[in-house]
């Protein structure tokens, strides 16, 4: 059986953008005879370099891509440019890929792409069957909520729930998903929002976000650090998108009675951060962010295992792989959730829910939930309580 894999982006250890190619990938050229990558070698340069240090022999790569000026030139486009890009690169492949192969030459053609399922593929005329997968997401953050983001982001975040359903009146995604013959879903939330005539083709696919814990020092780290006995130490890390929850963890920390001492650590791209600043200043809180670009994804381990709680916001199902991988290393979560999360979360997780309620609402349920833990963890002779439980705010 030979198949072909479409993924504009798939490197391993680089987020989960690039992360679910690389899955999709690893998966498939597992289970076949040959296999065809068709990739960015601009996105992902080096992709050879890690298909032989997993000895993935079956694995063909052939690079598409433009000229590098046009690719800056569609970086640059108002708006998400790289959505542009990948969408673009699409019809690059086409006449790349007619060139080369007949109708129907593969057996399977995998478009592989993330969040909500937006770009053409033409691989459905050069393969037998097209599976779209995994796609997760197209959530949106509530409009209610929208006042906790920046005018700038407000501006952003209505063009992304714009482009998430414009996509859906593009004819060339339209004839990809109604050639697809299968299409895979993280969660039933994911399936719950694809159009009608879609939901029978999709097949769940709970596990597509797959950890491996030799890509962390986890034992180096379990011995070298500790959690702070004094100090509630939180933790958030991925991109610095302001619908990620960042700034109402803030809101919520400025209600903190003088009594708690806690460090908020936040690691992330810069694209808020200059915002964030601004109101930490104001409010005069604990806050340290810390470059991405500084800290190797396997020494992540000592961020983990040096703090008590892991904040993020769920839009998309499970929360991506952040999350997933604090869980690994032991840490409980606060997460905000918007979308559903299943079964994701354990008893000792914090689940804000977030339906029927106002921001302000959100804001001092996060304050009365970070100050029982502090003083369940740092005081937990002065608790009422002798155990985290799961605190799960019900909707008034």
């Amino acid at each position: 059986m030979v198949l072909a894999v479409s993924a504009f982006t798939c490197t391993e250890n680089l987020g989960s953008e690039h992360e679910l190619g690389w899955q999709c990938l690893k998966a498939r050229a597992a289970t076949v005879d040959e296999v065809y990558l068709f990739t960015s070698r601009h996105i992902n340069p080096d992709i050879k370099e890690q298909l032989d240090k997993h000895n993935l022999d079956n694995v063909v790569v052939q690079f598409v891509d433009f000229p590098k000026r046009i690719d800056a030139l569609l970086g640059v486009t108002i708006g998400d440019g790289h959505l542009l890009t990948a969408y673009v690169w699409e019809f690059r492949l086409f006449f790349y890929m007619l060139r080369r192969f007949s109708k129907n030459y593969f057996d399977v053609g995998i478009k592989s792409t993330y969040a909500g399922y937006r770009w053409p593929s033409f691989l459905w005329y050069f393969s037998k069957h097209l599976h779209l997968d995994p796609v997760s997401g197209g959530g949106g953050f509530p409009l209610r909520f929208r006042a906790f983001l920046s005018p700038k982001a407000q501006r952003r975040e209505f063009f992304r729930m714009f482009m998430q359903r414009v996509f859906y009146f593009d004819p060339f995604v339209l004839l990809t998903m109604l050639k697809a013959s299968e299409l895979h879903v993280s969660n039933d939330e994911t399936r719950a929002m694809t159009p009608k005539f879609l939901r029978d083709k999709c097949v769940l696919k709970k596990d597509f976000i797959k950890i491996d814990v030799n890509d962390f020092k986890m034992e180096e780290a379990r011995k070298a650090v500790s959690t702070d006995p004094e100090v509630l130490k939180i933790f958030h890390t991925g991109k610095l998108l302001e619908w990620k929850g960042v700034m109402i963890i803030l809101r919520a920390l400025a209600l903190m009675p003088a009594s708690i001492k806690y460090e908020y650590t936040v690691m992330g791209s810069v694209a808020a951060r200059q915002y964030y600043l601004d109101y930490i200043q104001q409010e005069n809180l604990n806050v340290v962010f810390v470059d991405p670009e500084t800290v190797p994804r396997h020494d992540l381990s000592f961020y983990f295992y040096a703090h008590d709680l892991f904040t993020f916001a769920a839009l998309h199902g499970d929360g991506g792989h952040a999350p997933v991988e604090a869980k690994m290393h032991g840490m409980r979560l606060l997460t905000l959730d918007f979308s559903g999360l299943g079964g994701a979360l354990t008893d000792e997780d914090i689940c804000i829910q977030t339906k029927a309620k106002s921001g302000e609402e959100i804001v001092q349920e996060i304050a009365k939930a970070i100050e029982q833990l502090y003083r369940e963890l740092k005081y937990p002779s002065s608790s009422p309580e002798n155990a985290i439980s799961k605190h799960t705010a019900s909707a008034s």
